[in-house]
């Protein structure tokens, strides 16, 4: 497994201050690979998750686990003026976005928004969360080389690596000669930015960007002729009856879901009915640190008795 695009933590500082921008872009490269979020919040201090854990960034571009004096601190104003360049100056014509809780950024990465989501605006923004998306050929070793047909759910708490090995499942069974449709609602499986997809999604892979999941899927089912359809996170049980359109109309459904841990797949209603309704034949589980594990449909069918 090799993480090809190191820089990927550089190109998600565009939006941010110059000073804090330029103090991330000094910080050791060893320390940038293994970065997953970068956090801003009004009047606290700049914290990164790495490795897992939370880390404060000193005015010398190092990371501590503890705040000293040394540490940056992020001001209201950084804060605002972050979310202002996400939105291309525009604020307003983002609102929609992030009321969902989210501005899709360049390159596939994405950016939480916190403030007063009353009525209808977006304000008084208190953080941002940028989540780095990276590409790792071969974090989808492990699932791809298991696969032969049937739909796959990889399911797994936050930041456990699910879009990672989507999209690379996908550029695997791509270059493997199968026609693969991508519902890419907000951006992060493709990377697509002015009509180019930054991320190698393989050899035989059409994208439908920042379109509706279910919409998307029954796009792809009519103009696509694709033989997998895959997409990020089902939430709803309205989106699951388009992953029962693409059963009945022949293809396979790669897609994530969230899940604690491998009891969460029978407690919770929509993953649930994607075992009992036999939307899926593997459900591939990852964890936060722990190796991943696969389970078949008949095997996890048992605990929903």
């Amino acid at each position: 497994m090799t993480d090809k695009n190191t820089e990927r933590f550089d190109s998600a500082l565009y939006a941010l201050p110059y000073g804090i921008a330029s103090l991330l872009r000094a910080l050791p490269q060893s320390v940038k690979n293994e970065v997953q979020e970068i956090r801003l919040r009004a009047n606290r201090p700049l914290t990164l998750t790495y490795k897992l854990k939370p880390a404060f960034v000193n005015k010398n571009s190092g990371i501590c686990y503890e705040v000293n004096d040394g540490v940056l601190t992020v001001s209201a104003a950084d804060v605002y003026d972050t979310v202002k360049a996400l939105c291309n100056n525009s604020i307003y014509s983002h609102v929609g976005e992030m009321k969902q809780g989210f501005i899709t950024m360049r390159d596939g990465h994405r950016a939480g928004v916190a403030g007063n989501f009353s009525g209808e605006s977006v304000y008084d923004f208190t953080s941002v969360n940028i989540r780095i998306a990276r590409q790792i050929f071969g974090a989808a070793d492990f699932l791809y080389d298991k696969y032969s047909s049937g739909g796959i759910l990889i399911a797994g708490p936050p930041a456990s690596g699910k879009t990672t090995v989507l999209r690379d499942f996908i550029r695997q069974a791509s270059n493997g000669g199968k026609r693969v449709a991508v519902v890419d609602t907000r951006g992060e499986i493709s990377a697509c930015h002015g009509g180019t997809i930054h991320n190698d999604l393989g050899l035989n892979t059409d994208v439908l960007y920042g379109i509706e999941k279910s919409r998307g899927i029954e796009l792809a089912l009519r103009t696509l002729c694709p033989e997998i359809i895959a997409f990020d996170e089902i939430g709803t049980l309205a989106e699951l009856e388009s992953v029962a359109q693409c059963i009945s109309g022949g293809a396979d459904v790669i897609m994530t879901a969230h899940i604690g841990k491998v009891s969460e797949i029978a407690a919770r209603p929509l993953t649930r009915k994607i075992i009992s309704g036999r939307y899926v034949k593997k459900v591939a589980v990852l964890s936060l640190g722990g190796e991943p594990q696969i389970f078949s449909r008949r095997e996890l069918e048992g605990c929903l008795l």
